[in-house]
């Protein structure tokens, strides 16, 4: 099976995390996350604030919600930002605030299609192309907090994960070439090239690539969801 579709890539990734998070205990949200200094809670957090901004983009409001800290921030500040306004909201209050909302959301992105365009921090976008990345951070996430994966969807998942890292390296323009061979991926930026596997140019991609398996700046000029 291929997933080209969007919609239903995200709505995979979302639940996946929906049923791991509901078997949680307070000890299983305490455990450290993959992001430094986030347990699985504050992913919990981030999430939340994902799908606010999947909110202010299909309510055309995201330069307001990029005003909400008051003053302008760094991408990775402002995520922290986000997962500090709910630090007092009860862990299970949270979980349910962020299923109401992706369950809204992400049937109103289902319902405008692929076709459509939604506002977004670059201005108006793909609406389709737009929950590419949603499904991505998803799914990133879904590995920071070790949520299963069965063995029967791993090989659609890196495939589309791949698939679309490999775009959206491409649409960044950031001298990056990434060139498929066979089942390997041969990538070239700054002078150095390497070829990686599927799974570790999705890590490289997603800034999850443990440092000292490429050449440094060539492994952070990899990063393209962040």
């Amino acid at each position: 099976m291929v997933i080209d579709d969007p919609f239903d890539a995200l709505d995979t990734e979302t639940a996946r995390l929906e049923r791991f998070f509901t078997g949680l205990d307070d000890a299983g949200w305490s455990e450290p996350s993959r992001c430094p200094g986030w347990d699985r809670r504050a992913i919990l957090a981030h999430l939340v604030g994902i799908e606010d901004y999947v909110r202010a983009g299909l309510d055309d409001r995201v330069a307001e919600f990029a005003r909400e800290s008051g003053t302008p921030m760094p991408y990775q500040d402002f995520n922290e930002f986000k997962v500090a306004q709910v630090i007092d909201v009860p862990t299970p209050d949270l979980l349910n605030r962020w299923r109401e909302a992706t369950a809204r959301n992400h049937a109103e992105l289902r319902r405008r299609g692929a076709d459509s365009r939604i506002d977004t921090h670059a201005g108006s976008y793909p609406l389709g192309r737009q929950t590419w990345y949603f499904a991505t951070e998803s799914a990133i996430h879904a590995d920071d907090v070790d949520a299963p994966v069965p063995d029967e969807e791993e090989q659609e998942r890196r495939e589309w994960r791949a698939r679309f890292a490999v775009d959206a390296l491409r649409e960044a323009d950031r001298g990056v070439s990434v060139e498929r061979l066979g089942d390997r991926f041969e990538v070239a930026a700054v002078g150095e090239t390497a070829e990686l596997s599927d799974v570790d140019l999705i890590e490289a991609a997603s800034g999850r690539l443990a440092e000292g398996m490429l050449p440094e700046r060539l492994r952070q000029n990899l990063v393209v969801f962040a």
